[in-house]
């Protein structure tokens, strides 16, 4: 096989178009670079979207640090789309003066993906700032860390933006990017 031809092949693959195993035109046996090339369905990406939101807070911890706020919480909700079923998570946010703010959180999430159940975790983090007396907003990436059952293997990034009703200290957000569950 020419090199010209394994570009070839690397570009029809990422394409998704359909190729037939090639064959050393001197040994019959199917070309290694082809087979390499053309991954399990099951290893391909596809695109994740939805929501989740925050339907109750089960604990919470507020304290000062120097000019920064730490709020510690815990909550529970509901996901939609993609990634669909109840979650838990653990929030850790630093409001800082100017009240601009970072987040880093765990979602543990009872999910359904792709018709396979079981716990999914999803690690994220983001920064927002205040857009009005009663309303933050933020944006930020979430990473599938994989979970338990027929989601063990599923990971993938995804771009996360949202807003905080502040009276509430609830967050709504909306997900998208990629997943893909390992072979």
């Amino acid at each position: 096989m020419t090199a010209r031809n394994a570009v070839s092949i690397l570009i029809l693959t990422a394409l998704g178009a359909a190729c037939e195993p090639m064959t050393e035109p001197d040994t019959g046996r199917p070309d290694p670079v082809a087979s390499v090339l053309t991954l399990p369905q099951s290893a391909q990406h596809m695109s994740a979207s939805g929501t989740y939101a925050q339907s109750a807070i089960t604990s919470l911890d507020v304290r000062l640090a120097g000019p920064n706020t730490i709020i510690e919480q815990t909550s529970m909700g509901l996901m939609a789309g993609t990634l669909s079923g109840s979650f838990e998570d653990e929030v850790r946010v630093v409001i800082h003066p100017t009240g601009r703010f970072n987040a880093q959180f765990t979602i543990t999430c009872e999910c359904t993906v792709d018709g396979k159940p079981g716990v999914l975790e999803l690690r994220a983090t983001d920064t927002g700032e205040m857009a009005g007396p009663n309303l933050a907003t933020f944006a930020g990436r979430a990473v599938v860390r994989g979970g338990t059952g027929e989601l063990s293997g599923l990971r993938g990034g995804l771009e996360i933006q949202g807003t905080v009703d502040v009276a509430s200290g609830l967050a709504t957000t909306s997900y998208s990017g990629n997943i893909h569950f390992r072979p």
